[in-house]
């Protein structure tokens, strides 16, 4: 019987020590841990961890535009005979702020529950103002040489507004996770 509780005491003092065996973001288990008391250095590496992670998050929100390129900036300079380049580098600008928002949406995933529920908000409308987007573009490809000044300005306009929207979104987000 002794052996046997013995043995069972070393067992678990051994698994106490082996909980984290495999999991490298957690700290090791020590046998100083009692049940309801913490430990300060897994205190220490929990904050640490979440302010990293803060970090990261802050740190791709505020490149998320870097590499937004502005190749529909000069719409102005695609006449109707161009208009095959002006539908490809739309759908490639499409193509980028469609990676914004998922990227937005990812990063809202993380937050708070309060700052979550507004970023659902947010997404929906700039899902809405992407879909107008895809009417637009449709609107563009089916364009005469008589509606396409016409038909290239709506679009350039919504595709600003779209652009516009994503990245008040990013900066709202910024903000709401700096606090």
């Amino acid at each position: 019987m002794v052996l046997a509780a013995a043995a069972t005491g070393c067992k678990r003092d051994s698994d106490v020590n082996n909980l984290n065996t495999g999991d490298t973001n957690m700290p090791p288990a020590t046998n100083d841990m009692t049940l309801g008391s913490t430990n300060p250095s897994v205190s220490q590496q929990a904050t640490e961890m979440a302010t990293n992670a803060w970090a990261k998050t802050k740190e791709a929100t505020t490149n998320a535009w870097e590499n937004m390129k502005e190749s529909l900036s000069s719409a102005w300079d695609y006449s109707y005979d161009k208009k095959d380049a002006f539908v490809a580098d739309a759908t490639n600008d499409l193509a980028t702020l469609d990676q914004k928002i998922q990227t937005l949406s990812d990063k809202a995933a993380s937050a708070t529950d309060s700052v979550k529920a507004d970023a659902q908000t947010k997404l929906q409308e700039l899902r809405a103002k992407r879909a107008v987007l895809d009417q637009k573009l449709e609107d563009v490809k089916n364009s005469t040489a008589a509606n396409w000044n016409d038909v290239k300005a709506g679009f350039q306009s919504s595709y600003e507004d779209a652009k516009a929207s994503v990245k008040q979104a990013w900066q709202w987000l910024k903000d709401k996770m700096s606090q």
